[in-house]
């Protein structure tokens, strides 16, 4: 199976408050554990920067759904990549600050 490491940022959408958001972590955590997707997510602001990792069509399937979500805007891919081992396997969809979201981005 081939694995993906896909990195992205992107701003809350105008009908969006983060509370909202944050209310839905825990559904959107079991929904992409259940397709075997985990990684991180961090915010700041109205700032949203999350990296996603498991199956390759998982992922991008997933990231279709936020591209296409109005509770995200000015969404921009920042890095796509093939991965050996995810790095968040039992992390699920931690949310961490985006300085470590950044850096953590950097070292799968």
């Amino acid at each position: 199976m081939t694995l993906l490491h896909l990195s992205y940022v992107s701003r809350l959408g105008p009908d969006t408050s983060m509370a909202e958001l944050l209310d839905e972590i825990g559904h959107f955590r079991a929904k992409n554990l259940a397709a075997g997707i985990s990684g991180c997510i961090a915010f700041e602001g109205d700032r949203i920067m999350q990296i996603l990792e498991g199956p390759t069509a998982s992922v991008n399937a997933l990231f279709q759904t936020i591209r296409d979500d109005p509770r995200h805007v000015e969404v921009i891919e920042l890095e796509r990549k093939t991965i050996e081992a995810v790095s968040f396997r039992d992390w699920g969809m931690v949310r961490r600050p985006i300085a470590d979201v950044v850096f953590l981005s950097q070292l799968t």
